[in-house]
Order: C-alpha cells, then sequence, then structure tokens
C-alpha cells in the first residue's frame, strides 16, 4: 500500500514538472521552424532594382521617350517599366521627377523585393532670338515705321519686340543702330535664353532745288551786281549768291 502510494506521488510529482518543458520545447521548435521558412523565403526572394535615367529637353517641346535600368531581372520573367512625370510642353524652366512603374502581366514582382529609384527631367531655357530689320531714309525725314523679327517662341507665349534708334530728323547723314527691347507681360522671357541683334539705320542725303528769280540785264556797262536765291530743308535754311552780268554778243571773223 505504502508501495502504491510513493509510486503514484512520484508519477504525479513527474508529470507537473515535465508538461511545462514539453510545451516550452514545441513553442521553440515553431519558432524556430519559423524563422527557418522565412529565412529560406527570402533566401529565394530576388532584388529588383528600378532606375530612371535622367533626361532634358528645352522649354516648349515635348517630352522625350524615358527609359530605366532595371537590374535583377530574372530570365523568362516579363517585367518592364512605364514613366510618368508632372512636366509638360508649357511647364517652366526647372527640375521634374520621372516616376518609374512596373508593369507585370504576369504576377511575377511577388518573388521580388523591389527598389525603386527616380530620375529628373531638367527642361532648359528654349534659345530666342530677335533681329531689327534695316531701314533708309532722307536727311531731314522722320524716322519709319521700324520692324523686325523674332525667332524661338514656344507655346504662343505673349512676348512682342519695340524696335527704336537714335536718330532724328536732324541727325546727318550716317548710319545708326535700331536696337530691339521685348515686351513681356506674361512673365515668361525667364523660360528663354534671350540673343538681341541690332540694325541699321541708313541717313542719306537730302535733294535740294534751287531756283533763282529772273531779273532783266542791266544797261550795257552797268556793273556786274549779285542776286540772291533762298532755300531750306526743314529747319535747315540756305542762302545762295548770283552774279549778274551783261554778256555781249560777239560776231565771228573768218
Amino acid at each position: 500500500m505504502d508501495v502504491l502510494e510513493n509510486s503514484a506521488t512520484t508519477l504525479l510529482t513527474a508529470g507537473k514538472s515535465t508538461r511545462p518543458k514539453s510545451i516550452t520545447l514545441f513553442v521553440t521548435t515553431l519558432l524556430l521552424a519559423m524563422v527557418v521558412g522565412s529565412v529560406a523565403a527570402r533566401a529565394q526572394t530576388a532584388t529588383l532594382v528600378v532606375t530612371a535615367i535622367d533626361a532634358g529637353r528645352f522649354y516648349g517641346d515635348p517630352n522625350p521617350a524615358f527609359t530605366a535600368n532595371i537590374t535583377g531581372l530574372r530570365a523568362g520573367d516579363n517585367i518592364t517599366a512605364v514613366f510618368s512625370t508632372v512636366a509638360d510642353p508649357t511647364s517652366p524652366v526647372g527640375d521634374y521627377l520621372i516616376v518609374p512603374t512596373l508593369v507585370d502581366p504576369d504576377n511575377k514582382l511577388g518573388n521580388y523585393t523591389v527598389v525603386t529609384n527616380e530620375g529628373t527631367l531638367t527642361v532648359s531655357a528654349a534659345a530666342l532670338s530677335v533681329t531689327p530689320a534695316d531701314a533708309t531714309r532722307l536727311y531731314g525725314a522722320a524716322n519709319p515705321a521700324l520692324s523686325g523679327t523674332v525667332v524661338g517662341l514656344q507655346n504662343s507665349d505673349n512676348i512682342t519686340a519695340n524696335y527704336a534708334s537714335t536718330a532724328t530728323a536732324t541727325s546727318p547723314v550716317g548710319d545708326y543702330p535700331i536696337t530691339a527691347t521685348l515686351n513681356d507681360p506674361d512673365t515668361k522671357l525667364g523660360n528663354y535664353s534671350v540673343t538681341l541683334h541690332s540694325g541699321a539705320l541708313s541717313v542719306t542725303k537730302a535733294p535740294l532745288d534751287v531756283t533763282a528769280a529772273s531779273a532783266a540785264f542791266p544797261p550795257p556797262g552797268t556793273p556786274a551786281s549779285p542776286a540772291t536765291a533762298k532755300a531750306h530743308r526743314g529747319s535747315d535754311m540756305f542762302r545762295f549768291l548770283f552774279v549778274r552780268a551783261r554778256v555781249a554778243a560777239c560776231k565771228a571773223t573768218p
């Protein structure tokens, strides 16, 4: 009887101490299996790196075709990239992000750890050239209406040119520069690299007609006497002096 009681006590005591150890061992084994499985899964997952290549264009131009470097792609996986940017032809000069997006028609991306690197689109200033047209006028006349050409405008930007010369009606004969200034009410000039050329206004000699007044010849023997005539061109006044003299008729003899 005592032996049975002692045996029961020993089994009960042993059972109480063994069960928690068994549970702990089971949980430890389960966690270890999960960790090993996770490591194995990670070992089977490749790293896919997509890097958009930087690009550039001029203000007003359409965006170029974007490209990317894709590394880590396994053979046979049909994964490609498309790109987007907020920049369009009207976007001002500056830098804009190029954002790649992966296209995965066969649902293979789950096998990859994806790293995406954005690129930069640089919009540069467009060339704008302004050239005044050469012009000609006579001395004393007003300057003609001056004109010129503006080449390189983009997006129908409202940029116009005024043309002027330092020459005035009293400027002497010669060549005078014609310069251009730009009007930019919508502040678009920051998108351009502007080249201003100069033209030439040529002031040429003006014609001047002078007509002496008619007068009767003086009697024979009368000394020569001066006569005058006046002419003007603009604000310029001219006075001319003529000499009147009687010329005797001579008859030639053989």
